[in-house]
């Protein structure tokens, strides 16, 4: 599949991402299936997931997902598949803390096409695409971003497999001075999400997944902001990288 309609994926994408975080609103139970080290997976990530590959079916697109996989080398040759995170936030889901997205992407290679990311907690759905824009819960948004970096506010997390050696800690320290405020909430998608809608000025993060940010790339382009994807090269991880998105390059960390 060479051409896509992206104003028919774009509703898709919103459609499908807000129909799974409604579906998460109703359950109460949380039932985990691992727990190893800083990570933690539940059995609503597994039928998230599920539940998103039944409702993108009907496009034909392949798709990948953090919990089920899929065929990795559409993302390196340049192919057309959506990307899907079926909970983003998952230690916040656990523990009743508020930040825990549902995110959907088309992507062409490592290029965005469209993205929908859905913080159910909050009732809030981000969409976004290049030449498209970006929308909070339907409505077009245009992010009044910090002016200088010195009111910039710095978004980033420490996922599990994150470096915590003294000197990468203090390379971190080091660059975040530059900024007025340092914030982290838990999701990687509720953070690129709230740089794109205005409400902080960058988002610097390493050693994630590709399927935690996919969307927020189209979020960022939808709303004229700049960034940055590095696959990380790291063996048996492919899909391992590090993210810069912000108002202008001159905010990457």
């Amino acid at each position: 599949m060479k051409d896509v309609d992206a104003r028919a994926m774009f509703e898709t994408a919103s459609r499908v991402a807000k129909l799974a975080g409604e579906r998460l609103c109703g359950i109460r139970e949380r039932r985990v299936n691992s727990d190893l080290g800083n990570d933690v997976k539940l059995q609503e990530d597994v039928e998230s997931e599920l539940f998103i590959r039944n409702l993108l079916a009907p496009t034909g697109i392949p798709v990948i997902g953090e919990e089920r996989g899929g065929d990795i080398d559409l993302v390196f040759n340049g192919g057309l598949y959506w990307i899907v995170d079926p909970i983003d936030g998952t230690y916040n889901f656990l523990r009743g803390i508020p930040g825990v997205c549902v995110s959907v992407a088309l992507m062409r290679g490592l290029e965005p096409v469209v993205g929908a990311i859905y913080d159910f907690t909050r009732g809030e759905l981000f969409s976004g695409a290049g030449g498209i824009g970006l929308f909070v819960n339907g409505v077009r948004t245009e992010p009044a971003w910090a002016r200088d970096i010195s009111q910039a506010v710095l978004m980033t997390g420490f996922p599990s497999a994150t470096d915590y050696s003294d000197a990468a800690l203090a390379r971190f320290v080091l660059s975040a001075q530059k900024f007025k405020k340092v914030r982290m909430c838990g999701s990687a998608c509720a953070a690129i999400a709230w740089v794109a809608a205005g409400r902080a000025d960058a988002y610097s993060e390493s050693r994630l997944y590709l399927w935690d940010v996919a969307a927020g790339l189209s979020l960022i382009e939808g709303a004229g902001g700049a960034f940055e994807l590095t696959p990380l090269g790291i063996e048996g991880k492919p899909l391992c990288v590090s993210i810069q998105a912000a108002a202008k390059r001159e905010y990457f960390v």
